[in-house]
């Protein structure tokens, strides 16, 4: 994947954990380990493997997030 792919689907990523968070989905200490990274979608001059870096932490939180909201909800 090309480096402005790679931000492009940093960005969509962040779009979620944004939306995560204001539903309630993940809380603030489940982004932390994204936010102590420091790379943004915003921080274009960070090398190609620091955004991958970023990509896949988010994606394993928002996974880990998603599974643990389902587990949640009640069947009816």
């Amino acid at each position: 994947m090309k480096k402005n792919e790679l931000i492009h689907l940093h960005t969509l990523l962040v779009q979620v954990a944004e939306e995560y968070a204001e539903s309630g989905v993940a809380t603030p200490a489940d982004l932390e380990p994204y936010a102590a990274l420091g790379v943004t979608p915003m921080a274009l001059r960070e090398s190609r493997d620091r955004h991958e870096e970023a990509v896949r932490l988010l994606a394993r939180i928002l996974a880990d997030c998603s599974e643990r909201a389902t587990e949640t909800v009640p069947v009816r």
